[in-house]
């Protein structure tokens, strides 16, 4: 009898362990999908387009039968259909008054109801009846309310699951975070063509864009950190279940790193953000980011140098923001390096400015260069006395005021056209030579990354040309301090 209560408990953890990976599995490709929605709806401004993408998402990972968004029309009143997939005729659907019983209903609801809920409270009209039957009809049985703080924008019909199956919280929460992305791209739309070229417009219209970013971002944090959690916990000794874990954890590491560079962006973008300033050894960090490529490195057989002609040596830096930098940089040239191609990482000391010869100058059009477009917090990075653990000391290379400390990371991979060098700067900017599918992130690395080296009143050179690899040289200032070891 024990013995059979054991091999029910193996069986039931087996049985707990495949679901688990299925569920790891639909999370992965969900995230992968809502990324690539906030990708593409995050960067247009066509109404269209962005409500095709947020029904054609929403239909795909819901797996749904039938879709209608139903748009309140700015100046009639009403709500009329402007999308839908799965039916036969979308013009046979009639128009929902804003002040009708059934839109006050939906629009006090916080998630998908059912149709039905509204008839059996009593209260629906002639005129509801007549207007949601034909829906009815159709096969649509759920209706969901596309809301914020400022109303109701938008209602979402649809019909049961393809599969028959019932919907799940994690259906409904999903649901709830795409139609997030939704409003505020819907509400971009409009502003975006409705804006005239004032300076007060385009304050509200790039607030708006802020706000989309930097809500989206918050939203997905928990969701991640939940699935980080669980996969953290799983242990198994199968090979085979390992590797399905490990390729889950490294996805979902991968959708952190990418929050954190659009909340850094973003953060860049709303106000002047607060540098932390501290003695830093960049060095270290080099190593901590190198160690996150490895996978991706022995996967490509790629030769990784290090040429660490500074090390112990250190800068008033932000750490955190430095080791964005750094990850940026070096993921690009995995990203781009050839098969069985090489890396070539440099650190050194140089007491003159940077010259011709480091390439173009990457600046941003609007912050091009400009320090104070940050606060700091900390010593001054010139002025600050060394304790027991610093001394001044300028080793072989000795100078008592050095005027730079340069990063190099070379690689041999694909190359950047050199006239699209100085645009590569923008968010969500590609290199028309670039292979979008086959690299990972949202092209949004440089951009924060050249911010926060003008923060720190460093400057971003790339030397490059079509096919002959690329060149990023990092110049932070360098007060002259070593590390005692």
């Amino acid at each position: 009898m024990d013995k059979t209560k054991t091999n029910m408990s193996k069986q039931e953890m087996q049985a707990a362990v495949r679901q688990m990976e299925e569920d790891i599995e639909r999370c992965n490709m969900t995230f992968d999908a809502f990324f690539r929605l906030l990708d593409k709806i995050g960067t247009t401004f066509d109404m269209k387009e962005t409500v095709s993408l947020f029904i054609l998402t929403v239909m795909g990972q819901l797996k749904l039968r039938k879709v209608s968004l139903y748009l309140n029309i700015p100046g009639r009143r009403r709500f009329e259909s402007y999308h839908a997939l799965g039916i036969r005729c979308e013009s046979a659907f009639p128009a929902l008054d804003e002040k009708s019983a059934f839109v006050t209903w939906i629009g006090k609801e916080n998630g998908p109801v059912h149709i039905d809920g509204f008839f059996n409270r009593g209260a629906a009209g002639e005129t509801d009846a007549e207007r949601l039957n034909p829906l009815i009809e159709e096969g649509f049985a759920y209706a969901f309310p596309l809301n914020d703080d400022t109303g109701i924008i938008g209602i979402l019909f649809f019909g049961g699951k393809v599969t028959g199956e019932k919907f799940s919280e994690f259906d409904n929460e999903l649901l709830r975070m795409m139609s997030k992305v939704a409003i505020i791209s819907i509400k971009n739309a409009r502003l975006y063509r409705s804006v005239v070229m004032s300076k007060r417009d385009v304050e509200r219209f790039s607030k708006v864009k802020q706000e989309f970013i930097n809500h989206t971002s918050h939203e997905l944090r928990t969701p991640l950190t939940v699935l980080k959690s669980t996969l953290w916990s799983v242990a198994t000794e199968d090979m085979e279940e390992g590797l399905m874990i490990d390729m889950a954890k490294d996805a979902v590491t991968r959708l952190h790193n990418n929050v954190e560079h659009i909340l850094a962006l973003n953060e860049m973008e709303l106000d002047r953000p607060v540098l932390n300033l501290e003695r830093t050894e960049v060095s270290s960090i080099i190593e901590d980011c190198l160690r996150e490529v490895i996978p991706e490195v022995e996967e490509k057989r790629v030769a990784v140098n290090v040429d660490d002609r500074a090390r112990y040596r250190e800068i008033m830096a932000d750490v955190s923001r430095i080791r964005i930098v750094l990850r940026s940089i070096i993921n690009n040239a995995v990203d781009f390096v050839k098969w069985g191609g090489r890396i070539d990482i440099s650190t050194s000391v140089s007491l003159e400015p940077p010259g011709d010869g480091e390439g173009v100058e990457i600046r941003d059009s609007d912050h091009s260069g400009d320090e104070r477009f940050f606060q700091t917090c900390g010593p001054d990075p010139f002025h600050e006395g060394g304790g027991e653990s610093l001394q001044m000391s300028g080793g072989p290379e000795s100078h008592e005021e050095p005027s730079y400390l340069v990063i190099r990371v070379r690689d041999d991979g694909i190359g950047i056209p050199r006239d699209e060098i100085k645009s590569i700067v923008e968010p969500f900017k590609r290199s028309s030579n670039s292979t979008v599918r086959n690299v990972k992130g949202l092209g949004i690395g440089l951009s924060v990354s050249q911010r926060i080296i003008a923060g720190h009143g460093g400057r971003l050179f790339c030397n490059s040309d079509v096919g002959t690899g690329a060149e990023f040289s990092i110049w932070l200032p360098f007060d002259g301090l070593m590390l005692t070891r």
